[in-house]
C-alpha cells in the first residue's frame, strides 16, 4: 500500500507542478499556438484543466491510500490506482498532440477521462463494500 500511496502522490505533486508549467507557456506563446483560430486555444485550455484535474485526483487518492490500513480488495485498488496513475501522462500527451493536430474529436482526452472514472468509480465501490464489511462486522 505504501508504493501506491507514494505513487499516487508523486504523479499528483509531478503534473501539479506540469500544469503550472503548461500554463506558463500558453500565458508566454499562446497568439502563436493558437494562430487565431479559437477552437484550437480551447483544446489547449481544456486539456491544460484536465492536467490539473488529474492531479489532483492523483493527490485525493494518495491522501485516502494513506488512511487505508486494510488490505481487503487489495488487488482491485491497485487495478483502480492504475486508471488514475496513467491519466496524468495521457492528458500531457494529448495536450502535446491534439490541439497542433487539429483532433476536435479529442481521441486521447477522451480515452483518458474514461481511465478517471473508472479509477475513481472502482475505488468509490470499493471504499463502499469496505464500509459495508465494517458496519456489518461491529
Amino acid at each position: 500500500m505504501k508504493l501506491l500511496w507514494i505513487s499516487h502522490f508523486t504523479v499528483g505533486v509531478l503534473f501539479l507542478v506540469l500544469f503550472l508549467l503548461t500554463g506558463g507557456y500558453m500565458f508566454t506563446n499562446f497568439p502563436e499556438l493558437y494562430a487565431g483560430r479559437e477552437e484550437v486555444r480551447m483544446m489547449f485550455r481544456s486539456t491544460h484543466i484536465y492536467i490539473l484535474m488529474s492531479a489532483l485526483i492523483n493527490l485525493m487518492v494518495g491522501n485516502y491510500l494513506l488512511n487505508s490500513a486494510n488490505i481487503d480488495f487489495l488487488k482491485l485498488k491497485r487495478l483502480a490506482s492504475l486508471f488514475i496513475l496513467v491519466a496524468p501522462i495521457l492528458l500531457f500527451v494529448a495536450f502535446v498532440y491534439e490541439p497542433p493536430e487539429y483532433l476536435i474529436d479529442r481521441p486521447i482526452s477522451f480515452w483518458d477521462v474514461i481511465s478517471l472514472f473508472v479509477g475513481v468509480l472502482l475505488h468509490t465501490v470499493l471504499n463502499l463494500k469496505q464500509l459495508i464489511n465494517n458496519v456489518n462486522n461491529d
